[in-house]
């Protein structure tokens, strides 16, 4: 349970942090949070993944490393404070990541924002399409046009529903290139929740560039030092609530001991937790406003996607998230909440965090 507070205090200035989030198809009316399945299967009974949409989502997933795309998307959000609607350029280039331009608005700034190139999994067996496969059913359910290409659609179901049941998720993948040129996200009603699409688009193809984006999260951790960092005090769950699973760590060296990144999913909905030694000072937290959670007090961000931040220690954690509100809540009640300590005064969180190796959108 949410509680917004009065914002008071000082918390220093986040630095951009980056998320390619999805978007909504047109004339669905926006629905306020409810179960959402994308949060985790939810059953018992095993995923069901037809062989054709398995191979289709393995191209996809491949084929961001392969070829270079730029256009325009349009990209939707809603939560229990609204929607969230943005019309933004993408560029994207093979090892270097995708950045993602949005134009000012009356109510926000202009931003440049960046996923940097994530290259394998240092956890999760099968990539992202082995995570989505090991929790929803698959299925290639019709074809279509998506900015004037060719599309096949596939969908994700949670396990023991019908084949024509209630679904997850859609991607929309084109024919020619295996790119994912929309993607939408549904509650338990079937309501969109988050989806994005391009609008437009070009697409290029040529040899794989140098992975200079990736260079601020090149360290991964996989799951033996995962041991040896949580016996040096990092907190490091295996699980997070959703259910979600962990896929990914990383490490970015530098002062303090450095930050790490742990990415979770469970192949739809994702959450990437920051962890950085300090704490927050200064006189606001730009863009973002008090509220107490769980009976935790802690600071959102009302942009997409969402992000919470908060002390804990001597260690200061941010959340950034592609899934329901509910389980962003649980998620951050999940997480070590102690007495901040005194330590080194974070000027910038996380420098290089707007190069993020993110599992926010692991098909492009």
């Amino acid at each position: 349970m949410r509680r917004s507070v009065p914002v008071a205090g000082a918390v220093l200035v986040l630095g951009p942090l980056v998320v390619l989030v999805l978007l909504v198809a047109p004339g669905r009316s926006a629905p306020p949070e409810s179960t959402d399945p994308a949060a985790g299967s939810g059953s018992g009974s095993p995923p069901v993944v037809q062989t054709q949409a398995r191979r289709l989502l393995d191209r996809a997933a491949a084929a961001p490393g392969r070829m270079s795309y730029s256009g325009v998307q349009f990209v939707s959000a809603w939560t229990s404070r609204g929607t969230t609607s943005e019309v933004v350029q993408v560029d994207h280039e093979p090892g270097r990541g995708t950045t993602v331009t949005s134009d000012a608005s009356p109510s926000a700034p202009a931003r440049r924002m960046t996923l940097a190139a994530t290259g394998t999994p240092s956890i999760a067996d099968g990539g992202a399409v082995g995570v989505l496969a090991a929790h929803y059913s698959l299925s290639v359910v019709g074809a279509g046009q998506v900015a004037g290409r060719p599309v096949d659609v596939v969908a994700a179901r949670r396990p023991g529903t019908a084949a024509g049941g209630q679904e997850a998720a859609r991607f929309w993948l084109d024919r020619e290139t295996g790119l994912v040129l929309r993607r939408e996200v549904y509650d338990g009603r079937g309501r969109v929740t988050r989806a994005n699409a391009f609008v437009e688009v070009r697409v290029g193809s040529g040899a794989v560039a140098s992975d200079t984006g990736s260079r601020a999260w090149a360290t991964t951790i996989d799951t033996t030092a995962l041991a040896a960092m949580r016996g040096k005090g990092w907190d490091c769950p295996k699980v997070l609530p959703g259910p979600l699973a962990l896929v990914d760590a990383r490490r970015r060296d530098g002062a303090a001991g450095g930050i790490m990144h742990l990415s979770y999913s469970d192949g739809i909905a994702t959450v990437s937790v920051f962890e950085q030694r300090g704490r927050l000072a200064g006189d606001g937290l730009a863009g973002h406003h008090r509220e107490v959670i769980d009976g935790h007090e802690v600071w959102v961000s009302g942009e997409v996607p969402q992000r919470v931040v908060w002390t804990s220690g001597q260690t200061v954690y941010t959340v950034v998230a592609d899934a329901p509100e509910r389980t962003v809540d649980q998620v951050v009640a999940a997480l070590p909440h102690q007495p901040a300590t005194d330590g080194d005064t974070l000027g910038r969180l996380g420098r290089g965090l707007d190069r993020v190796a993110s599992w926010f959108n692991p098909f492009g």
